[in-house]
C-alpha cells in the first residue's frame, strides 16, 4: 500500500522566482557521515545507520516498533518550501513517514509502505513568525524497520500576502459511535468547552529519584525491587509528608484554572488510592493514606471540576511487551518471549479493571478522565489493543484475555460484561474521556511543548497538555520552567482553535509544588483576572487565527483579537481585523488597561484600531470589539 498526504497551496508567486537549493539547511541530510550526527534531538530513538543506502555509502535504518530520526533546522520565515526523502520499509504491511512539524502550519506527513527507495516529498508554508522547521522520519509500528536516504529542502519562494477572510461557517457537530459508545453531546461538553484552563499534576514516587521524571524507572531500566526500595527510604524516598490537597486545589484558582487532573497511577504501576487487587502497588500500603481521596474532597470542595489521569500500562507486567507470550517488543528490561507472559498480561488487564472501577465508584462525581498508555509494548497495534482492553460497551466473551468474574461489572440490562466504556456509562455517564484507551475519545489530547498551530478544531474537540517544567511531566529538581509570557501564549493559542491547555506542575516528594512554578501559575492568574472575558465561555472564530500573529475568540456580541509578537504591523501601533461583513461596531477595548480605542472602517468591511500599547503584555495583548448584535445569530 502507497499513501501520500500533501498540503497543496497556491505557488503561482512561488514559480516565478527560481528555486533554491537549501539542503544545506540541514545537518547531514545524506547520513554520509556514518553517524546520526544533526539526528539527536531528545525524540530520535530506534534509528541506527545502515549501509543500505539509496545513494553513497549510508543511510537511516528506523525500528523495530515505534522510532523516530528527528532533526530541527532553521527555514526561511514566511516562506514555501518542499521536502522530499528516498525512503522503503521491510515490510509491505509497514510504513516509513516523512513528517514536518514546528513552522507555524499545522504537521504534514507523506508516507511509503514500499520495499523498494521511492521518492516523496511534501510542500509547506512557513508562518511569518517563524524560522524554524523539525524534520521527523518514522517508522510508526511493526517488527520490520524503515530506511531513508538523501533529504532534499527546496525554498519555492516567498509565501503571498494572507487574504481577508469572511465569518467562518460552524459546522454542526456529528457525534462518533465506536464499539457501541457514542461521543458526549454538545450540552454535556459545555463545560469542558468553557473552562478553557486546567491544572495538571504528575505526582507519584518518581518525584523522590533525582536521576528524572516520570520515565526514571524506564529511562534507567531499574528493576522493581530496586525502585520500589528507593520509593519507600524513609528519609530520601516519597513520604508525601507536606501534601495538602487544598493547597493545590487553592493554588488552581488563583492561576485562574478551572478543572484539575491528576495522576492516579502512572506507567511505573503505583497507585495513589486504595486498590484492593493483590497485586496493586499503593499509597495506601505503603503509607496508609488514599491520596485521590484526599484530592477529590478539596477539588470539588473548592468549585473547580474534578478530573484524574490514569494509565493502564504498568512496566511491573513483563506481559505488557509480550501480551500473546509469543511476541515479545524491545524492551530496556531484556524480556523474551515466554509462554507465561499471556498470563502476567491477563493480570495486568485484571488489576486495569479492579482499579478503574474502584476510580468510578468510591470517589464521587468524576469530570474528566486524562487516560493514558492504552498501547501495547510502547508500539502501536490499534486490532490487538481492542482485542486486549475490550475498551467499547461490553467485554468479548471470548476475549483471549478474560478477567476474574469478582472484577465484572454486568449489564443490567443484557447481564453482559462491561467494558471500559461500558464502565464509565454505567458509574459516571457525564465523565469526559480523551482518545488514548482505544476508543475514539470525547476530546484528542495534544500533547508536548510544541506551538499549537493550524486552524479552528471543530470536528473533534481538543485539549493540549504542556508541563510548565522544561524536561519530563514528574518532579525534577532546579529544573527551568517556561516563562508567564510563554504560558500566555500557550493559553491564547489553544483558546483561538477551541482548544483547552491543561498546564502540568510537578510536586516535589513531599507534596509541594516548587515555588518557581507557583509564582507562574499566580502570574498568569493576575493577567487572567484582567482578560478573562476573551477566554472562559469563548469558542474560536470567526476568523481562523494565522500563527505567531493572531487570533481570534468571541462570545454573543464580542470579538477578541489576541495579537502576538511577530504580527508584522506591530510597530504601527494598530491592529486590522478581518471583514466583518455587515456587522456594526460599538466600540473598542484594550482589556488589560480597560482603555477604549479608536478605530476605522475599511473598503474592505475590515476595521483599523489604532493606539494599541502592545506593551501591557507584550506576548498577547487581547482588544474586545463589542458589536451592536451577535457574532453569529
Amino acid at each position: 500500500m502507497f499513501i501520500t498526504i500533501i498540503f497543496m497551496m497556491d505557488y503561482s508567486q512561488a514559480q516565478s522566482s527560481k528555486n533554491e537549493d537549501h539542503t544545506n539547511f540541514i545537518i547531514n541530510a545524506d547520513f554520509e557521515t556514518g553517524n546520526l550526527s544533526g539526528w539527536n534531538h531528545w525524540k530520535t530513538r530506534s534509528a541506527v545507520i545502515t549501509e543500505d543506502a539509496f545513494s553513497g555509502k549510508y543511510a537511516v535504518k528506523i525500528g523495530p516498533e515505534r522510532g523516530f530520526c528527528i532533526q530541527e533546522t532553521k527555514v526561511k520565515s514566511n516562506s514555501l518550501y518542499r521536502i522530499s526523502a528516498y525512503v522503503k520499509t521491510t515490510s509491505g504491511a509497514e510504513e516509513v513517514q516523512l513528517v514536518v512539524s514546528d513552522f507555524g502550519g499545522p504537521e504534514k506527513s507523506v508516507s511509503s509502505a514500499k520495499t523498494e527507495y521511492t521518492r516523496v516529498s511534501l510542500d509547506f508554508q512557513t508562518a511569518y513568525s517563524t524560522d524554524k522547521l523539525l524534520i521527523s522520519l518514522t517508522h510508526p509500528s511493526g517488527n520490520g524497520f524503515g530506511f531513508a536516504d538523501q533529504i532534499e529542502l527546496q525554498y519555492l519562494g516567498e509565501a503571498p500576502e494572507p487574504t481577508i477572510q469572511e465569518f467562518v461557517k460552524i459546522p454542526e457537530r456529528i457525534l462518533k459511535e465506536e464499539d457501541g459508545v457514542a461521543q458526549l453531546p454538545n450540552d454535556k461538553m459545555k463545560w469542558f468547552l468553557d473552562d478553557k484552563f486546567g491544572m495538571f499534576i504528575h505526582w507519584g514516587v518518581y518525584a523522590a529519584m533525582d536521576e528524572g521524571a516520570e520515565w526514571v524507572r524506564h529511562q534507567e531500566a531499574w528493576g522493581h525491587e530496586y525502585y520500589q526500595r528507593r520509593a519507600r527510604n524513609p528519609q530520601k524516598g516519597f513520604t508525601a509528608s507536606k501534601f495538602d490537597a487544598n493547597e493545590w486545589a487553592a493554588l488552581a484558582k488563583k492561576a485562574g484554572m478551572k478543572y484539575m487532573a491528576l495522576t492516579t497511577r502512572h506507567h511505573d504501576g503505583y497507585a495513589l488510592f486504595d486498590s484492593k487487587h493483590p497485586f496493586s502497588w499503593t499509597s495506601q500500603k505503603d503509607l496508609g493514606r488514599d491520596f485521590i481521596k484526599e484530592y477529590t474532597d478539596a477539588v470539588r470542595a473548592s468549585g473547580l471540576h474534578v478530573g484524574m489521569y490514569y494509565s493502564p500500562m504498568s512496566w511491573r507486567y513483563p506481559g505488557y511487551y509480550d501480551v500473546t507470550g509469543k511476541d515479545v517488543k524491545p524492551n530496556v528490561w531484556g524480556y523474551k518471549t515466554a509462554a507465561w507472559h499471556k498470563e502476567d498480561a491477563r493480570d495486568m488487564k485484571e488489576e486495569v479493571y479492579e482499579q478503574v472501577t474502584t476510580l468510578f465508584t468510591n470517589y464521587g462525581k468524576i469530570d474528566y478522565m486524562f487516560w493514558d498508555g492504552g498501547w501495547l509494548g510502547q508500539s502501536i497495534n490499534p486490532e490487538l489493543e481492542k482485542r486486549f482492553w475490550d475498551p467499547g460497551y461490553f467485554q468479548n466473551p471470548n476475549n483471549e484475555w478474560p478477567i476474574d468474574k469478582k472484577y465484572i461489572t454486568k449489564d443490567d440490562a443484557t447481564g453482559k460484561a462491561l467494558g471500559i466504556m461500558g464502565l464509565v456509562r454505567k458509574y459516571q455517564p457525564d465523565l469526559i474521556v480523551n482518545e488514548r484507551f482505544s476508543w475514539v475519545g470525547d476530546v484528542h489530547a495534544e500533547e508536548g511543548v510544541s506551538a499549537t498551530t493550524g486552524d479552528i478544531r471543530f470536528e473533534h474537540y481538543g485539549e493540549k497538555c504542556v508541563s510548565l517544567q522544561k524536561g519530563g511531566w514528574g518532579y525534577r529538581p532546579n529544573r527551568e520552567i517556561f516563562s508567564f509570557e510563554e504560558v500566555a501564549v500557550y493559553l491564547s493559542n489553544c483558546v483561538v482553535r477551541n482548544i483547552n491547555l491543561l498546564l502540568n506542575v510537578a510536586p516535589d516528594r513531599e507534596g509541594v509544588i516548587p515555588q518557581n512554578q507557583q509564582e507562574v501559575l499566580l502570574k498568569t492568574g493576575n493577567w487572567l483576572s484582567k482578560v478573562g472575558n476573551a477566554v472562559y465561555g469563548t469558542r474560536g472564530g470567526p476568523w481562523q487565527p494565522l500563527f505567531g500573529e493572531y487570533g481570534f475568540t468571541f462570545k454573543e456580541n464580542k470579538i477578541y483579537c489576541h495579537i502576538y509578537e511577530g504580527y508584522r504591523d506591530l510597530n504601527t501601533n494598530t491592529f486590522t481585523t478581518q471583514s466583518l461583513g455587515s456587522k456594526k461596531v460599538s466600540k473598542v477595548t484594550n482589556l488589560m488597561d480597560g482603555k477604549e480605542l479608536k478605530w476605522s472602517k475599511n473598503k474592505d468591511k475590515s476595521i483599523t484600531i489604532s493606539d494599541v500599547d502592545y506593551t501591557l503584555n507584550s506576548a498577547t495583548t487581547i482588544l474586545e470589539i463589542t458589536l451592536t448584535e451577535s457574532v453569529f445569530k
